[in-house]
């Protein structure tokens, strides 16, 4: 596939981060842990963001991994880890120091620790990590951290694909994959992830899984035979993920003790072909550009650095309200999208000096080069 802009990939971007920031929001009021917990759950929100959290980031790492592909273009490693560094590692650093420290500050308040101020906490934040009971975290930014790391780990395969002997094995791949079936044959590293390594070490299980979702994005956009496949089969791949997920489900719920190995095949399955849903309804009705888009693929970079902290902030707050739960999820929804926004518009977007802060190139005065943003990822 030649470097053309695919739109469709934009607005799978943008969508996928805007579900982000309703997740996070609808966090404080389901059952199961997060930094700031309403006294009421909900059940029924619950199994829904179960639901959203099986394929919310595969979705995010098989985006960002085609955005690795744009990215490379015809830079050589040094020159990819470095544009890489500004657009991720900049960013991370920042988020990490200025960000993410108030969400801990407020979830120790939340936990009845006693600080003077914000100003006498700070220098705790470097406690030890959070995970070993000390304050040290990146929170929400683990993404950014994991990205990162995926394209060091991932860099000598990515330059191996742009080698002449890579082209070749690449075009060869490529037609495998383009076959009607041929796409599944990506899911057996994922499998044998959540079965085979599983026992060992669930981290280091998790990190082989989403760098192999990063892997799978950037060779379904590297042919465009692959992408046109992934296109003509939408509505199969819709079919077989209804049918995966729905036994999966019936499997984890029920009274019966099933081997992983078994319910990982629907789940798998399942879950995969719902991203392939995605990205093939997605080519076939996304396939175009507005100044929405336009907006909102720069904006959404920043927005995923600021939402959480904006989230954890109101809903410290709303949750010692007495008032009824879908009001303050409704509240904190939709708080953090006005909060956010009006950061981004007045004190990120304008300001060339913070925006590198936040992943985004320092504005053009060429109209043109302004309009003509980097393709998709994370980081773009």
């Amino acid at each position: 596939m030649n470097k053309d802009r695919l739109h469709e990939l934009d607005w799978l971007r943008v969508l996928a981060f805007l579900l982000l920031i309703f997740f996070h929001a609808g966090m404080p009021f389901v059952t199961f842990g997060w930094h700031i917990k309403n006294a009421e759950t909900s059940t029924s929100l619950s199994y829904l963001w179960s639901f959203f959290h099986n394929w919310r980031l595969p979705l995010l790492f098989m985006v960002s991994g085609a955005g690795i592909w744009f990215a490379m273009g015809e830079r050589n490693g040094w020159g990819f880890l470095k544009e890489r560094s500004l657009r991720l590692l900049l960013p991370l650093i920042f988020g990490v120091l200025v960000i993410v420290p108030p969400q801990v500050y407020l979830e120790r308040l939340a936990q009845g620790a006693t600080f003077d101020s914000y100003l006498d906490f700070y220098p705790h934040f470097f406690d030890g990590h959070f995970l070993n009971g000390g304050n040290f975290t990146p929170n929400h930014l683990w993404f950014i951290a994991s990205l990162f790391y995926y394209c060091i780990v991932g860099l000598p395969l990515f330059l191996f694909f742009r080698s002449p002997l890579g082209i070749k094995v690449l075009d060869k791949l490529a037609i495998q994959l383009s076959k009607s079936w041929g796409i599944y044959l990506t899911t057996i590293p994922l499998y044998f992830a959540l079965t085979v390594l599983k026992p060992y070490d669930l981290e280091y299980v998790f990190e082989f899984y989403q760098l192999v979702l990063v892997i799978i994005g950037f060779l379904i956009v590297s042919r465009r035979s692959i992408w046109e496949t992934i296109e003509a089969i939408r509505f199969r791949s819709l079919f077989i993920s209804v049918v995966g997920i729905s036994c999966a489900t019936y499997i984890r719920y029920s009274e019966s003790n099933y081997a992983d190995w078994i319910y990982f095949i629907p789940n798998v399955i399942g879950y995969f072909s719902l991203l392939l849903t995605f990205f093939g309804y997605g080519r076939y009705y996304l396939n175009k550009n507005n100044k929405f888009l336009l907006y909102t693929n720069e904006a959404v970079y920043p927005f995923y650095i600021l939402h959480q902290t904006i989230t954890v902030i109101l809903a410290y707050f709303i949750v010692q309200w007495d008032i009824n739960l879908w009001i303050k999820f409704t509240l904190t929804t939709t708080g953090t999208a006005v909060l956010t926004l009006g950061l981004y518009h007045l004190a990120i977007r304008p300001h060339n000096w913070v925006r590198p802060f936040f992943g985004l190139k320092q504005k053009s005065s060429n109209k043109k080069e302004m309009e003509s943003v980097s393709q998709v990822n994370l980081s773009h």
